[in-house]
């Protein structure tokens, strides 16, 4: 440790004022004239707090405290209602508080947190946590580097979050216009008209033997964004020909169920072992005929708006909605000529891999930011900074 720092705990250099709680009615929480803080938000529970100045709220909700990225810990000024979800800690300084804070941002918590039903942050694990304590004059210089630093990675993460929704909406926009700018010589029919949809299993009878092995395709190889299925698990055709989907080396497949549909699970089966394959009962098998390409038809269902469209005429139980039969069936696509279908799919696929390196590219510097944070966290608390 760094010379003229000690190592203390939260006790021995703040109060803990969990104890002072006073009954609230509902009303107070939800009408009343002071703001309500609880372990993650406005929550209603009848044992809380009034409290007046700065403070720093804790959560004790350990399920909450070991889902989170971001502070767990917060600052609360005014007077406020703070739940019993909550520790409440009082700094005689603020930069003190301020440095506390953020170092509750460097630390991992599951050594402190206790219960497996109800995982908690006590106020015993609390107190008990080693924080290392420089004089006041380097916790303000620690706190004035850090809030500096994070506030520029801050904004540079919020420029390539925006540039990553911004690649991604230019890609969106080029995919509707292929559909919606069409010439007069596009016919309009529905997906049941050009399209097999659900092949018959007994096809991969025909062909192959019992014995014989096929791809097997379950809901998590089918991608988003990723133009075709990707599975290397292979079954003998007889272990699931019975409760399985059926599709064949061409077929497109597209989830049917909540969330996978709306996250648009999508791909063209490709290599598949025998140019057979079976996967989750979920899929909405395809099967394009001599008229329209399976790629040109892969564009039309990963448009955002039909997707859109299929999520409002979902039925079933909350989890377990599905997009329905007839909405598929009689779904109507526009498309040109096979020779335009593949001069329009050259120009989606140079556009979609321009785009997918951009969101690769942005999704990176998100990371490297995130790091960088992670980073000047340790060498601050480490006494490197």
């Amino acid at each position: 440790m760094k010379a003229g720092w000690e190592i203390k705990t939260l006790n021995q250099i703040a109060e803990n004022l969990d104890n002072k709680r006073v009954p609230i009615t509902k009303l107070a929480r939800t009408e009343g004239q002071y703001p309500y803080y609880g372990a993650s938000g406005i929550v209603d529970y009848v044992a809380s707090y009034i409290f007046e100045g700065d403070t720093l709220l804790i959560s004790e909700d350990g399920a909450n405290l070991l889902a989170r990225s971001t502070p767990i810990a917060f600052p609360a000024t005014g007077r406020y209602w703070v739940n019993n979800h909550a520790h409440i800690i009082k700094f005689d300084n603020l930069i003190t508080q301020r440095f506390v804070e953020l170092f509750f941002e460097s630390i991992p918590l599951d050594d402190y947190i206790t219960g497996a039903a109800q995982p908690k942050l006590n106020q015993k694990a609390l107190n008990s946590i080693p924080i290392p304590v420089p004089p006041l004059s380097e916790q303000q210089r620690i706190v004035s580097i850090l809030d500096q630093a994070f506030e520029s990675i801050a904004k540079a993460r919020a420029n390539a979050e925006q540039n990553l929704k911004n690649a991604r909406a230019l890609f969106e926009s080029h995919l509707q216009s292929v559909f919606t700018q069409r010439g007069e010589e596009w016919e309009v029919k529905t997906l049941s008209e050009v399209c097999e949809i659900k092949p018959p299993k007994n096809e991969a009878k025909k062909i192959l033997n019992n014995s014989d092995l096929v791809s097997f395709a379950p809901m998590e190889d089918l991608g988003i964004n990723q133009k075709y299925l990707n599975t290397i698990k292979q079954r003998a055709l007889e272990d699931v020909a019975g409760s399985y989907t059926y599709f064949a080396e061409g077929d497109v497949l597209l989830a049917k169920i909540t969330p996978c549909f709306e996250n648009g699970k999508l791909g063209i089966a490709k290599n598949l072992t025998n140019g057979i394959g079976f996967g989750s009962s979920e899929y909405i098998v395809f099967r394009p005929n001599k008229s329209l390409s399976n790629e040109f038809l892969y564009y039309f269902l990963s448009r955002k708006y039909f997707i859109e469209e299929g999520a409002q005429r979902m039925s079933g139980a909350v989890g377990h909605k599905r997009v329905s039969k007839e909405f598929i069936e009689s779904y109507k696509i526009a498309f040109p000529s096979i020779d335009k279908q593949i001069e329009l799919i050259k120009k989606t696929d140079a556009l979609a891999n321009e785009s997918q390196r951009l969101e690769a590219l942005y999704q990176r510097k998100i990371a490297c930011l995130d790091d960088l944070k992670k980073s000047l966290l340790q060498q601050a608390f480490a006494g490197e900074l």
